[in-house]
């Protein structure tokens, strides 16, 4: 990646900003943003010494219209001596590949779905089928069904998984003769759907067919939250599943973020860049790949960096300070204040909901002069 980004040293960037109240509140900046409207991708660096490591949170489907990707993305995979995927996609469509799904998709014996299901799930993939013209194996388990059936809803609705960004940058990476590594085998991910339990297979084929619509909104929803770069609604995204079915999430996210850390890790001790590209919904949350990382003692900052501006301060008449700063959403930020440079207290803490945010400081009624530093706690290494 460039060290040119907003003008910063890629290594070594400022974390906190910090902005004087003196002198009947002449104020000054040491940062102020890039760019006017200018949001973070999900993407994260970690460095350790001659080691970088870029983590690229994907969304694994997207439409033409979506195309061309962010230039800091480019710039990622331009300088990744390395690229890692969560499987190899010419794994999975092998004849092995192939085989190997066949196995785990389909009933033995001459079984059926519809032997297998409630007689209100199979009159829904039935209608689901004369509604579409769609032709459906019967002797499919439920998983699979999903599995296709999800395929054609992203179809219909104008998305690809071919344009999803792991792809897109898979091809890419073949075609570059960029060598190309897997944090999982494509029988792990097989195994992870067809081991789901029946009842919970069929829930969620169920879900799907009954409320189609509802998942053009949801796939809608997340396309817009990657491009925006909407750290705080997928974490919302996140958690809501979580709490709807936390057996899930732990399969999904918790048990595999997990197990990816001790690599990811490997490849740090490593003299060289490399680039891992997995879903983003594994960068999110308290058990997030990335808050996994920062306990660990590493510094993980998300890209492009975007320091905080001050948008204006005001004495007020009882003698408080009110301070507006241009905040990054989702991000957990402490305001700390100093009369010398030297000591410095902290004053408030918060996470941003939006991307601008008021503090009252009313401690500093009856002072001359402060100045105040705003420090961005997700950017700070935490026991």
């Amino acid at each position: 990646m460039s060290d040119r980004i907003n003008g910063m040293n890629r290594k070594n960037p400022p974390a906190v900003s910090l902005v004087s109240l003196c002198l009947g509140l002449v104020l000054w900046a040491l940062e102020g943003r890039a760019a006017s409207g200018q949001h973070q991708e999900f993407l994260w660096v970690v460095t350790n010494r001659s080691a970088t490591v870029y983590l690229l949170g994907s969304i694994h489907a997207l439409r033409p219209l979506d195309y061309p990707l962010s230039a800091i993305l480019d710039e990622a995979f331009a300088e990744a001596r390395r690229v890692v995927f969560e499987i190899k996609y010419d794994e999975l469509n092998s004849p092995l590949g192939l085989s190997y799904i066949s196995s785990r998709s389909v009933y033995p014996n001459g079984e059926t779905i519809q032997q297998h299901v409630s007689a209100e799930t199979y009159q829904l993939l039935k209608n689901y089928q004369t509604e579409t013209g769609a032709s459906l194996n019967e002797t499919h388990r439920p998983w699979y069904a999903l599995a296709l059936i999800s395929n054609q809803e992203v179809k219909r609705l104008g998305y690809s998984d071919l344009l999803g960004v792991d792809r897109h940058y898979y091809d890419r990476a073949k075609a570059a003769d960029k060598p190309i590594l897997a944090l999982e085998t494509a029988a792990f991910q097989i195994d992870l759907l067809a081991d789901v339990p029946a009842a919970e297979q069929e829930n969620e084929l169920r879900n799907l067919l009954s409320d189609r619509n509802g998942f053009g909104r949801g796939l809608n929803e997340l396309v817009t939250t990657w491009k925006d770069g909407n750290l705080a609604n997928l974490t919302q995204i996140i958690d809501k599943d979580r709490s709807q079915n936390p057996a899930a999430y732990a399969r999904i996210f918790t048990d595999r973020n997990s197990r990816w850390l001790p690599q990811i890790e490997a490849w740090l001790k490593e003299e060289t860049v490399t680039l891992v590209i997995v879903g983003a919904g594994h960068f999110v949350g308290d058990d997030s790949v990335v808050n996994l990382l920062r306990r660990k003692g590493h510094v993980v900052r998300q890209l492009p960096l975007l320091p905080t501006r001050l948008l204006g301060v005001a004495r007020l008449g009882d003698g408080s300070a009110e301070l507006n700063f241009d905040v990054i959403p989702g991000h957990h930020y402490a305001v700390e204040s100093s009369e010398d440079f030297r000591n410095w207290k902290s004053v408030h803490e918060f996470v941003s909901s939006a991307s601008t945010k008021s503090f009252l400081d009313v401690s500093a009624r009856g002072q001359s002069h402060r100045v105040y530093r705003l420090k961005n706690l997700d950017e700070i290494v935490r026991p």
